[in-house]
């Protein structure tokens, strides 16, 4: 079994800094301390295109002052890596909630120097044909939505400015040539819709969250490129125990127009289709099936194990005729803030024929 991606954990439950700050609710109903966590660990992880990478990882959960007890802590993520190879990532995913979940501001701040996988289009794209391109850029995501009862409605904004570096000479990113391959910057515009009934915010284990997105990147917002992607993302919880879940995901995507190649959906990602590797089926279209079984083994340790099918297609309607691809395995969640159920995630997925690889990160799947 060929490994990839190895993660050594330098340090696994305990964090090198944990900062709280403690308030007292003063609801009847909640009288939990409410706790401000910061949480950072370092991470070193080896791949054969990037050679040695450290960084460190972490998170800052909190509530903004006067939120009460039962609202949605918002949470601030960061990665940063560097490679033996000179690549750099640097990642910062907020998500924030005020006003008693009535608003909502989730986004990310990050810039990439980095190595991506291409493999080609289409679902029949070779393990064999593999190959790495170089790309640098920043990127800004924020999205801005509005709670009304269950339901948040709002708009998002995106901006990349990618810079193809070096890809293969003569290779099949060079062969294929597709939109998109000199770079170029996609600014766009959309509307989201969220409706969400889950118990928790992270970690559930009841109700169901449902997402809908459209992205339109057009010219005349200074964007390089013409396309509209429509995302639509369903997700279901059962409680059939005490800290027993069954776990359910539904995501399909559309794009149409003059998509760069880069800007195509794709899986093999911590959040699906766990075990490909990254970017190994691209296309305009996808749909996506998996879930998990969430069971406790001690204390702050849960335990997971999941499975999931896939296609992408050129068309819409080939995801209904294209060969499904299928993966599996299980991992290990470590309880980082046991009111608002924050959990350090381990996962190592399985692919029939191509190996697989491990993810380190924070909070589920899905």
């Amino acid at each position: 079994m060929k490994i990839y991606l190895i993660y050594i954990l330098l340090i696994l439950l305990m964090p090198f800094a944990s900062v709280g700050s403690h308030r007292q609710s003063i609801t009847e109903k909640d009288t939990t301390i409410i706790q401000n966590q910061f949480l950072a660990y370092p991470v070193v992880f080896y791949l054969p295109e990037t050679r040695w990478g450290f960084g460190g990882a972490g998170l800052y959960n909190f509530r903004f002052k006067n939120e009460p007890a039962e609202s949605n802590p918002s949470q601030i993520q960061f990665v940063t890596s560097f490679t033996q190879n000179k690549q750099l990532i640097l990642l910062f995913p907020f998500e924030f909630y005020k006003k008693n979940n009535h608003w909502k501001l989730k986004g990310e701040l990050s810039y990439f120097k980095y190595q991506f996988n291409y493999y080609g289009i289409g679902i029949n794209s070779r393990l064999e044909d593999k190959e790495v391109y170089k790309a640098s850029f920043p990127r800004v995501k924020i999205d801005i939505l509005h709670r009304y009862q269950k339901l948040f409605i709002g708009i998002k904004m995106g901006y990349d400015n990618i810079s193809i570096n070096q890809i293969v000479e003569k290779g099949k990113l060079e062969f294929d040539n597709p939109i998109g391959i000199k770079g170029g910057k996609n600014i766009g515009l959309g509307l989201i819709l969220h409706y969400d009934q889950r118990n928790y915010l992270f970690n559930p284990t009841k109700g169901h969250y449902i997402e809908a997105e459209s992205f339109a990147s057009q010219s005349y917002l200074g964007s390089d490129f013409d396309f509209i992607k429509l995302v639509f993302n369903a997700s279901k919880y059962i409680k059939i125990a005490n800290e027993h879940t069954l776990a359910a995901n539904f995501s399909t995507s559309n794009i149409t127009g003059d998509v760069p190649f880069y800007e195509m959906v794709f899986f093999g990602t911590p959040k699906q289709m766990r075990g490909y590797q990254d970017r190994r089926f691209m296309d305009k279209n996808t749909l996506f099936l998996q879930a998990e079984y969430r069971f406790p083994i001690y204390s702050l340790i849960q335990g997971v194990t999941f499975i999931s099918t896939g296609t992408v297609g050129s068309q819409y309607s080939n995801l209904f005729s294209n060969q499904y691809k299928w993966s599996y395995g299980a991992g290990l969640r470590f309880l980082l803030n046991k009111k608002d159920r924050v959990r350090l995630r381990i996962d190592y997925g399985l692919t029939p024929n191509e190996g697989g690889a491990f993810y380190f990160t924070v909070n589920d799947a899905f």
